[in-house]
Formats: structure tokens, C-alpha cells, sequence
């Protein structure tokens, strides 16, 4: 489950056409897209409202979407007839992700916003970017329950050296670009590996992890990779009557607020953003939401999944405190991962890096897997966070 929390608002980025005349390199389409920036410094968003509640920030630039017949090289804004292309990318690329997608772009950001790099008219790379302030701070920065973003970059061809040499080449541009962001934080993709443009502009890293279950053909043998109290605790919660079923945002919610509660902490998302995300997960037949309730009809536990055909992920949920045992919670899960097993390849546990919630999830057997977090940050900031014990905004 995502455990930052994520404040709402739409994303922007600077749009930056390629020049087609004479070399085009990638360095000096990289260094095109930073001279505009320059110049586009004094558009600063608008300060948040009186009431310290969320507000969308406008983009710095409004670019006029480019003709098809244009060939557009280097970075560009993607304009709403992108979008289908986009996706594709998305699609046959080693990031394919369903938080990639344009219709959950839209639902978690408000828009669907990428910079896309052109290659003689032809999308071969793009990142989404999603803006908010934070401590009256501009910030690019990854939406609410929403694993992974980062760089995609279709396949490059060639033998190793070739692909990796182009892999660079890319990534250096994007690099070159996000520096130019006062603050940036973003989760790469799991099979994001090479992320050494971004530590040559300036950038720092971190690893986060996950846990997945990488092969959901066979049930028998994920039953006995579980760990033996889990499996206990399955037997018990059937043998107490409790059931699983489908059931809406709202349980869901209730659960994760009681969940946040118990630590003291309030639920990183609303309820009407679960709602909404909800909604699109259904429309797009990628999102169910399901929860364990015994014979009385008590919810125990509840959670939010969704899935493409490549990947599931466990997004969001809780369970009840008051409810002494943690029964009705591995029910849940267990059941979770049996539906899984007919709608997707992989079942991913979305990870924390919190101690007790890492324990939970690698007792179902899982592999671990680790992914890059990409942040920049000025000096200043980082000293101030360092002295009030904080890694990040």
C-alpha cells in the first residue's frame, strides 16, 4: 500500500520542440529544452489558497498542439491526440505499468500530462509529471496511490552496448530537463535500472522495495510457499465463518481510516479520491474492491485492487483495530491472490518500507524486488529536512 501521502492537483511540464536542421543530437535537444526553461522561469504557479486546501496548478506554458503532419523531434508537451500513442508506448515498453496509462493519469492527476521525446514524428520516450505544493513549496512529485511513474522508453535495439549506449542517450535528456525543477520526486519502474543521467545532473537515489508473487499459475504451490501462520490464520478465519465479498470504496475507506487511526495518523487519501480512481479502475475493467466480513456482517477488512494483464497491485486497504485477531485480513489477501490468478500474471503487494507492514507481506512468500526513488532537492532544503529528522517533502 502507498504509505506518502499525496496532496491533488495537475500536473505540468514545458513543452519543447526539436530542431530538424543541421546534427540532432540528443545532448543539444537536451540543452534546447534547459535554455527554454530559462526562459520560462518568471511563469511561476499561484500560491495556494487562504484556506490551505489543495489547489490545481495551471501550467507555466500553454503550447498549441502540433499538427500531425509536423514531424516533431525532441521534447514535447503530448497534446489529448497523443494519448493513444502514449499508451501504446506504455504498452510495449519494459515499464508497461497500468499507473502509466492515460486513463489513470487522468483519474489520479485530474489530467492526463506527458513530456514526450520525438524522433521524426514517432514517440519513442516520455514521463508523466504531476505538480502540488507542499509547505508552500512547488513540487513535481508522484500522485497518491500510484506505485511508479519514471522514464519510458520504447525498446532499444541493437546488441547490448548499442541499446544501452541509446538507453543513455535518452534518459540524459530527460535528466537534463528535470533538472531544471526546483524539487522532483519520483518512483521509477522496477525494470528502470539505469538511472546514472539522472546521478550526473545532480540527482540522489534511493531503493524502495516491494513484494511480488511472480507466478500465479499454480495456487497449490503458492499455498505452500505461505508461511505456516498465515496459512493457520486462513483455516481459523474459515472455520470462524468469515467470508469475503465484493464491496465499494466506502468499506474500503472506513478500513484504512481506522488502520491510520491505530498509528496515529491520519489516511494519506480521501474518500472521494478513492471513489473517483475506483470508478476509472471499473470503467476500464482494472479495479475491484473487496473486503472480509464475518457472519454478522462486521467488516474486518477491506482493500482496493487493480490489475492489467501484465501485473496486480494491492493499492489500498486496513482492517478494523477492534477486531482483536489479524484473521479476517489474511482471508482477504489470500482470496485476493486467488482472483488474481484469473485476471493477471503477477501479484504485487505495493510494497512499504514500514517494518511491520514488510513482515506482513513477505510472510505470503513472495520475491523481493527492488525499484529506484529519483529525488533533486536544493542544498537548503535538504539541510532543513536533515534537521527536523526528515528524508523528504
Amino acid at each position: 500500500m502507498a504509505e506518502t501521502v499525496h496532496a491533488e492537483s495537475a500536473a505540468v511540464a514545458v513543452a519543447q520542440p526539436g530542431d530538424n536542421t543541421g546534427i540532432d543530437s540528443p545532448s543539444m535537444r537536451a540543452n534546447q529544452a534547459l535554455e527554454a526553461n530559462e526562459a520560462l522561469e518568471a511563469n511561476e504557479a499561484p500560491e495556494a489558497n487562504e484556506t490551505g486546501e489543495e489547489v490545481r496548478l495551471p501550467p507555466r506554458v500553454s503550447p498549441s498542439p502540433q499538427p500531425a503532419s509536423i514531424h516533431r523531434s525532441g521534447l514535447s508537451m503530448l497534446a489529448s491526440e497523443d494519448m493513444a500513442e502514449w499508451d501504446a508506448l506504455v504498452d510495449g515498453s519494459p515499464q508497461r505499468s497500468l499507473f502509466l496509462k492515460s486513463w489513470w493519469l487522468k483519474a489520479a492527476c485530474g489530467q492526463a500530462t506527458v513530456l514526450g521525446y520525438f524522433e521524426g514524428g514517432r514517440l519513442i520516450a516520455g514521463i508523466p509529471l504531476y505538480y502540488e505544493r507542499r509547505m508552500g513549496l512547488r513540487v513535481c512529485c508522484m500522485p497518491r496511490l500510484t506505485q511508479t511513474l519514471g522514464v519510458v522508453i520504447a525498446p532499444c535495439p541493437g546488441k547490448r552496448a548499442t541499446a544501452q549506449s541509446r538507453e543513455t542517450e535518452i534518459l540524459d535528456v530527460f535528466a537534463a530537463r528535470l533538472a531544471q525543477e526546483p524539487i522532483f520526486v519520483q518512483a521509477f519502474h522496477p525494470a528502470s535500472d539505469n538511472w546514472l543521467p539522472f546521478h550526473w545532473r545532480g540527482f540522489t537515489q534511493t531503493t524502495h522495495y516491494t513484494y511480488v508473487l511472480d507466478d500465479l499459475t499454480s495456487l497449490d504451490r503458492l499455498w505452500n510457499d505461505l508461511d505456516r501462520d498465515r496459512r493457520n490464520n486462513i483455516r481459523k478465519a474459515r472455520r470462524f465463518g468469515l467470508r469475503v465479498r465484493e464491496c465499494g470504496p466506502e468499506e474500503v475507506s472506513l478500513a484504512s481510516q481506522q488502520s491510520f487511526g491505530r498509528q496515529k495518523r491520519s489516511s494519506p487519501y480521501r474518500l472521494e479520491y478513492l471513489q473517483r480512481l475506483y470508478q476509472a479502475a471499473r470503467a476500464n475493467d482494472a479495479g475491484i474492491c473487496l473486503c472480509a466480513e464475518d457472519w454478522r456482517g462486521r467488516v474486518h477488512a477491506a482493500c482496493f485492487f487493480v490489475w492489467d494483464s501484465a501485473r496486480g497491485y494491492y493499492l489500498a486497504g486496513g482492517q478494523d483495530p477492534a477486531v482483536s485477531s489479524c484473521e479476517g485480513g489474511v482471508l482477504l489477501r489470500w482470496n485476493l491472490i486467488e482472483f488474481a490468478a484469473t485476471r493477471t500474471a503477477v501479484f504485487d503487494f505495493e510494497g512499504s518500507m514500514h517494518r511491520p507492514i514488510e513482515a506482513s507481506f513477505r510472510s505470503f512468500g513472495g520475491a523481493r524486488v527492488g525499484y529506484h526513488r529519483i529525488v533533486r532537492l536544493p542544498r537548503w532544503l535538504r539541510m532543513g529536512l536533515c534537521a527536523l529528522g526528515r528524508s523528504s517533502v
